[in-house]
């Protein structure tokens, strides 16, 4: 290795680091002139999912590391970004010492839910205003060179908005509808947040607002490939602004590059539900079922897909760390998400995100 040009070994350390920065880390151990020729593909690939303290610490390395670099420019190409603190779909809040003896009475009980649920929104709002700090800074910084884009921000309340957009951004995943730091109310009558965006996936969540696709067929104009998960009859608007952009007309108003569409729905309401909540279901799905005869792309209609119970608690965790091997997949060249009739979640959960 120490006899190869330090252009080749760039480009064997650019293909090397797509795991999310390990490799990166690991290369700049190695020795003083491996970790200065590694410099600019340490952070080809990053995944960021822990506290909001360690993504600060990430940034002001970053930053240090582009600072110090005299030729090649360290640049994040591909980022995956978890707002659920270690990927765990919440927060730990910890129990004080005299939780450890059960109720005796059912106002001992109410009480001590009360206070876990004082407590839960205390850490909440210090874990909000954490973020509010380090994500705009870091999407600053970051935006102008990805080429994938992965974020998880299914539990964030975050209200900071970043004046930014995505030049070169390839493939978006979505967890938890748009980007809430990139709302497309706040963008300029003239300006393309997503102009090079070719595949975009979004994994519906219970607590995620409207997803209008009219808007990303706005601001992704060159968009190739849709795949939307845990499609749902309600919101409305996410299921009905979604049909009338990939509907067959004569119009090239609407995503006009669009090859494909992959939609997986939200599995049904379970049993003892309100007839109502069937009934709409129902039409729901049959809706679906119609909605290829309607399109102007092929639409490829997976079956909701439902695994067992784990010791009786579903595990958001395993999901994460699933979409995360996806990612993973994309960058090395993968199908990843799009490979074809993929379903199947991780083992644990109650029901696939994917």
């Amino acid at each position: 290795m120490d006899k190869l040009a330090v252009e080749l070994l760039n480009q064997i350390f650019l293909h090397a680091c797509t795991d999310g920065g390990q490799t990166g880390c690991a290369l700049a151990l190695v020795s003083k002139r491996i970790r200065t020729i590694s410099r600019p593909a340490r952070f080809h690939s990053i995944a960021l999912y822990s506290s909001p303290d360690k993504i600060e610490l990430f940034l002001r390395t970053y930053q240090q590391e582009r600072a110090r670099a005299v030729d090649m420019l360290p640049r994040v190409r591909h980022l995956w970004l978890s707002y659920d603190e270690n990927g765990r779909g919440g927060f730990e809040v910890p129990e004080p010492s005299s939780s450890a003896n059960p109720p005796s009475s059912r106002a001992e009980f109410l009480a001590l839910l009360q206070r876990r649920a004082q407590r839960w929104c205390s850490a909440q709002e210090n874990l909000d205003e954490q973020y509010k700090r380090v994500i705009p800074a870091l999407i600053n910084v970051v935006a102008p060179d990805l080429y994938t884009l992965a974020l998880n921000q299914s539990r964030w309340r975050g209200t900071s908005v970043v004046k930014c957009r995505f030049p070169r951004l390839q493939e978006l995943t979505l967890v938890g509808g748009d980007p809430s730091f990139l709302p497309f109310s706040a963008a300029e009558d003239d300006v393309i947040l997503y102009p090079s965006l070719r595949r975009l996936h979004h994994i519906l969540t219970p607590i995620c607002k409207d997803v209008n696709f009219v808007n990303w067929a706005q601001h992704a104009p060159r968009l190739t490939h849709l795949r939307v998960s845990r499609l749902d009859f309600c919101p409305r608007t996410t299921s009905e602004t979604l049909e009338q952009v990939i509907s067959d007309s004569d119009s090239d108003e609407f995503f006009p590059h669009l090859q494909k569409v992959i939609i997986l729905p939200h599995p049904p309401p379970p049993p003892g539900s309100a007839a109502l909540s069937q009934s709409h279901y129902l039409i729901f799905m049959q809706n679906l079922h119609e909605l290829p005869q309607r399109a102007k792309v092929p639409v490829e209609l997976l079956p909701h897909h439902l695994v067992p119970m784990h010791e009786g608690v579903a595990s958001p965790r395993e999901c994460v760390l699933r979409l995360r091997g996806l990612w993973k997949e994309r960058i090395e060249g993968g199908p990843g998400c799009w490979a074809q009739g993929l379903v199947a979640g991780p083992p644990p959960a109650r029901e696939s995100c994917l």
